[in-house]
C-alpha cells in the first residue's frame, strides 16, 4: 500500500510537468507564427516570420501522430467536388493544400500558381486566415527572388487578412516583418 502511494505522489508531478511543456510547447509555436490547424488535418504549418538559425537548431519536440499528406490527384478531386457543390470558402484551404503538394513534388511553377488561387479565392470568399497564409507564402517567395516590393505588397495583404479575421498576434508578426523589411506599413491597397 505504501508503494502505491509513493508512486501516485510521484506521477502527479510529472504529469503536471509533462501538461506545462505542452502547453508552452503550443504557445511557443503559435508565437513563432505557425497557423493552427485541425488536428489530424493536412495542413502544414506555415510561419509568418520564418525561423532564425539560433531558433532552427532546437529541437523539435512533436507530441502530435504523423500526419498522411494527401497526393495532387486527391486535392484535385476535392477542390473539383467543392467547386461542383458551391463550397467556396473551402477552395482557399485546398488550393493552399495543393500549392504544398506540388512543393513537396518539386514542381515551383505549378506550386506558385495554386498559391495564386489559393490568394484569390480566400480575398473573394475567405476565410482570412487561409487567405493570410497564401500572401504570407507568396511575399516569401517574392522575398527569396530579390522582389522587396512584391514581397511588402503580398505582406500587406496578409497583415490586413489577419487583421480581418481577427488575429492580432498573426497580424503584429507580419507587421514586424514588413518593418525589419523596410516596408511601408501605411499602405492603402487597392484592385488587387
Amino acid at each position: 500500500m505504501t508503494a502505491l502511494i509513493e508512486t501516485i505522489a510521484f506521477l502527479i508531478p510529472v504529469a503536471v510537468l509533462l501538461t506545462l511543456l505542452r502547453l508552452w510547447w503550443g504557445s511557443y509555436r503559435y508565437k513563432r507564427g505557425a497557423l493552427p490547424g485541425a488536428r489530424g488535418g493536412t495542413i502544414e504549418p506555415f510561419r509568418a516570420v520564418p525561423e532564425t538559425q539560433s531558433s532552427a537548431a532546437l529541437p523539435a519536440v512533436d507530441l502530435a501522430p504523423p500526419v498522411q499528406l494527401e497526393s495532387v490527384d486527391t486535392i484535385l478531386k476535392k477542390i473539383e467536388a467543392a467547386t461542383a457543390d458551391g463550397r467556396k470558402t473551402a477552395l482557399s484551404g485546398l488550393y493552399f493544400d495543393l500549392a504544398a503538394a506540388h512543393g513537396r513534388q518539386g514542381n515551383s511553377g505549378e506550386r506558385m500558381s495554386a498559391l495564386r488561387s489559393a490568394a484569390g479565392n480566400g480575398a473573394l470568399h475567405g476565410p482570412p486566415a487561409a487567405h493570410a497564409a497564401a500572401r504570407l507564402a507568396l511575399g516569401e517567395e517574392a522575398y527569396s527572388a530579390g522582389d522587396l516590393t512584391s514581397a511588402c505588397e503580398q505582406w500587406q495583404m496578409a497583415r490586413s487578412a489577419f487583421l480581418e479575421g481577427g488575429d492580432q498576434a498573426q497580424h503584429a508578426q507580419v507587421e514586424r516583418r514588413m518593418r525589419e523589411n523596410g516596408c511601408p506599413t501605411d499602405w492603402v491597397l487597392t484592385d488587387f
